[in-house]
């Protein structure tokens, strides 16, 4: 595995010594004198001579030993480092309150300088031969090509090699199988150079569970498969989820275990995952019940196979004073790190990478988050902050900064986000967020900013979606959006997709001073009121605003009706106290003044160039909005993607943007180590 992020995350980590000021920690100082830390080593895995004075042979049995520690009154700093190599586990290693330190004198668990520390949840396979009623079911191309291997005797008993995905299922556990360049994928039909990768449902019956799908080259005879699943887009082409098929035919009719959200349509693209019978290219693998053999057509030249193992790397639940730091942390079924309560936890300069689900949560922490750090190939939502007390609007101080997200929601295509801030307070600033198929960020709860990020290459193949998303709770307002440089940002034919998505009746955002460069839909507000977009500039995206009053029409219902989700959300906050009346006065008596007006939409001061001002459908009414100052400029557009070109444009036509394009580019982060596309 390349380096080089680690080695630039590295840099910014050259200050990151004892009494360093750039992240916040000092030396416990007494009596005048600073108290140098404590220093652990953890051997890699493998190493033949562990044990040595503060020298361990796992991080487990370190983080005994800092435990023991502060039981017994050890007030300094202590750094684990984990020395270079691969560090292996199979079940989480768990950080608490027993090891903390204090602010000036935290637990730091630290990889070398060379960013070469890799903490591992895989374990490698054992080659075993393939017996003969398996290479029988396999197509006659991959007979001499694929091999087998035995699975740990932890998976073997598994009924599936996966959890179901479904609308409420965010980040499933999956077994995965890696080479040396990443995560093969499951035998699947069609392959991803056939449409790429899709078929679709021939005709869908009464009820939702079965159907029947399009005949192709290559299908495989399906009522030989066992552990066979399918995934599609059902319904609508916002949501993929991942099925078990109860029983299948040859004459392509399946039924499913559970039936996808909202039933199945005809046309709806769909693909056959796990089939040994299309098990034809490399790159693909199958697992058999069975036996508790793993068959696999290795990539060329990597014939050394993993499997994943471990459900999570680290788990910190109430730790206080963390950091996590230099680190390649790779290769769950799960999450990567979790951390639950607590306070003051930090992760930076760091690689997360090959998550099944998530990269990092963290749940109910007071201040802390993620920062200067490489996030890639993750199979849900990268990061997810949860922190403050909606209840009292109290903020919870988390963040992520300066982060290179690339290539999540690999496994969870949809309803998957790099960014999730829930809560009341936390902040995503400085990072770049690009060439994934999930959002951006998905913002719920209040008083969260989004500033200063870089947002490009998302949602592609999606519909009804967009890059920066919020939506579905009345209540949930207060966040910022700003200085963003959002671009690229379309999808395919007969699709449409957002820059930023104000879904269901989304309102009180602020939008302003941010970069819209060729994006589909900039900003749509779904219904919403009370929100501003003020001081951006739309180039090549088109129209500058979209906004419906959709609880006049569709969504009535969902304002009218006591059980709907929409009434849930607003009633589980406390609108009549007094931080919410303080903030929000008229908020508790909205579902009883005209609530599926959209209105009071701030819509000042923009700048369009090539792009159409304002559309209104579904009711919405401009009279109802405050529409002013917005400049649009026609003419020969330049270069969408030439920022320079852009500014001396409009200053050429006597427009100041209030923003320098030129700085809006995220170019510095850590540069991703893969540049291939594998799923």
């Amino acid at each position: 595995m390349s380096l080089g992020p680690l080695q630039s995350a590295a840099a910014l980590l050259a200050a990151v010594l004892v009494g360093s000021p750039l992240f916040g920690f000092t030396a416990e100082v007494r009596g005048g004198e600073a108290r140098a830390p404590l220093v652990l080593r953890v051997a890699p895995t493998g190493d033949r001579a562990p044990r040595r004075d503060n020298r361990f042979a796992d991080l487990p049995r370190a983080l005994a030993h800092v435990a023991a520690l502060r039981r017994q009154g050890e007030g300094r700093a202590i750094v684990v480092e984990l020395e270079p190599g691969t560090h292996r586990i199979s079940a989480p290693v768990r950080i608490g309150p027993d090891h903390a330190g204090t602010a000036g004198a935290p637990l730091i668990l630290r990889g070398a300088d060379d960013g070469s520390s890799r903490l591992v949840g895989s374990v490698p396979l054992a080659p075993a031969s393939l017996p003969p009623r398996l290479r029988a079911r396999l197509p006659v191309s991959a007979r001499g090509a694929v091999r087998a291997y035995q699975l740990p005797k932890a998976l073997r008993g598994e009924l599936a090699y996966r959890a179901p995905r479904r609308l409420r299922e965010t980040h499933p556990r999956v077994t995965e199988i890696f080479d040396a360049g990443g995560a093969l994928r499951p035998a699947q039909w069609p392959n991803p150079g056939t449409n790429s990768g899709w078929t679709t449902v021939a005709a869908a019956e009464a009820g939702g569970l079965a159907f029947t799908l399009k005949d192709g080259p290559g299908l495989p005879d399906l009522s030989l498969e066992r552990d066979l699943w399918v995934e599609g887009f059902w319904r609508w082409d916002w949501l993929l989820e991942t099925l078990h098929v109860a029983q299948a035919d040859q004459r392509r009719r399946l039924e499913l275990d559970l039936p996808p959200y909202e039933g199945i349509r005809d046309g709806a693209r769909m693909r056959l995952v796990h089939a040994l019978g299309a098990l034809d290219e490399p790159g693909e693998w199958w697992r058999d019940g069975e036996s508790g053999l793993l068959l696999a057509w290795p990539s060329p030249g990597a014939a050394d196979l993993e499997v994943s193992l471990a459900e999570t790397l680290i788990r910190a639940d109430g730790a206080r004073h963390l950091r996590i730091e230099r680190l390649q942390l790779e290769r769950a079924r799960g999450d990567l790190i979790v951390v639950r309560g607590g306070e003051d936890i930090e992760i930076r300069a760091s690689e997360m990478a090959w998550a099944a689900g998530r990269a990092a949560v963290f749940e109910g922490v007071t201040g802390g988050g993620v920062s200067g750090s490489t996030i890639h190939d993750i199979g849900a939502s990268a990061v997810r902050l949860v922190g403050g007390d909606r209840a009292t609007l109290r903020r919870g101080g988390l963040f992520v900064r300066d982060t290179r997200f690339t290539r999540f929601s690999r496994l969870s295509q949809t309803q998957s986000s790099a960014i999730e801030l829930d809560g009341v307070g936390a902040e995503a600033s400085g990072n770049l967020i690009t060439d994934a198929i999930g959002y951006g960020i998905y913002l719920r709860g209040n008083d969260h900013v989004f500033r200063g990020n870089e947002v490009a290459r998302l949602i592609y193949g999606l519909s009804d979606t967009g890059a920066i998303y919020a939506g579905r709770d009345f209540t949930a307002r207060g966040s910022i959006i700003e200085g963003n440089y959002v671009h690229d940002i379309r999808t395919g034919p007969g699709m449409e997709v957002k820059g930023v998505y104000l879904d269901d009746m989304a309102s009180g955002f602020t939008i302003r001073r941010n970069l819209f460069v060729d994006v589909q839909q900039p900003v749509f507000i779904g219904g919403g009121n009370d929100n501003t977009i003020t001081r951006n500039v739309f180039v090549a995206s088109s129209p500058m605003v979209a906004l419906d009053a959709r609880g006049l029409t569709w969504m009535k219902p969902s304002l009218n009706e006591a059980d709907s989700e929409f009434r849930a959300a607003f009633a589980a906050m406390p609108l009549d106290s007094a931080p919410w009346r303080m903030r929000y006065p008229k908020l508790a008596e909205a579902l009883t003044d005209e609530p599926g007006v959209a209105r009071n939409n701030q819509i000042v001061d923009n700048v369009s160039i090539g792009s159409d001002d304002l559309a209104l459908t579904d009711k919405a009414e401009a009279g109802r909005q405050i529409i002013l100052f917005n400049t649009r400029l026609d003419g020969p557009v330049p270069n969408p993607g030439d920022l320079e070109a852009l500014a001396r444009f409009t200053a050429e036509r006597g427009i100041t943007l209030r923003l320098d394009p030129s700085k809006m580019r995220r170019d510095g982060l850590p540069a991703s180590p893969f540049t291939d596309a594998r799923r």
